[in-house]
């Protein structure tokens, strides 16, 4: 898997009261769970020192899984998705349904304080797409935690040891994720992060492609 591949997921495509799509949402959680995806961007986020932001935005928001994590971390975040708010998400977080390039400027702080989140969201999008966000995070964002799929050859022979476990439009969704994921060295070049940050990658042994960044 030299090159990343980015193919539409089942999941986009259905609504979001198809029995399948629910379903699939359920094997996301189970996912994350195994991966400590968002253990992982709560503890990182609780780390922050007084001179990082306390506003965050999360990209990709979906049902929410973040606001389970509310007091392991200071301040407030903020979810974008095209999802409608979640019924758990708490009253003095903000929620803006929409495009990210749309809902993303207008969400950020003007003093450029804030830091983003996403979780297995970037890897939906091309290196052009990915080009366009990052002249806003240029611009605007102090800190950058992302967790995506890591593109190696066995997480894709691991993900098939989940599929008794999952349904279909998972099994299909997992692989196409792992093809669109990223390798060390990739994510801040394809964003076109500038000379201001500083850049830290791990992949886990459960396939998790950990991405830090933060201004100088």
């Amino acid at each position: 898997m030299k090159e990343r591949k980015v193919i539409p997921e089942i999941l986009d495509s259905l609504a979001q009261d198809d029995p399948r799509a629910k379903r699939s949402r359920r094997d996301l959680g189970l996912i994350n769970a195994i991966m400590g995806n968002y253990r992982w961007l709560a503890r990182k986020m609780g780390g922050a020192d007084s001179s990082d932001p306390h506003h965050w935005i999360e990209t990709g928001s979906g049902d929410g899984p973040l606001a389970v994590y509310r007091d392991r971390f200071p301040g407030t975040v903020s979810g974008l998705d095209f999802a409608p708010r979640p019924r758990d998400w708490p009253a003095n977080w903000q929620w803006i349904e929409g495009d990210l390039y749309e809902t993303l400027p207008n969400a950020l702080p003007p003093q450029g304080r804030a830091g983003l989140v996403a979780n297995l969201f970037l890897h939906h999008f091309d290196d052009a797409m990915l080009g366009a966000l990052g002249k806003i995070l240029n611009e605007r964002v102090a800190r950058l935690y992302f967790v995506e799929p890591a593109r190696e050859t066995i997480f894709r022979v691991l993900g098939y040891g989940l599929f008794p476990f999952v349904n279909e439009v998972t099994r299909h969704d997992l692989q196409v994720s792992i093809g669109a994921g990223f390798r060390r060295g990739e994510l801040a070049p394809t964003l076109g992060l500038d000379d201001s940050w500083s850049v830290r990658e791990t992949v886990t042994l459960l396939g998790a492609y950990r991405f830090e960044a933060w201004k100088k």
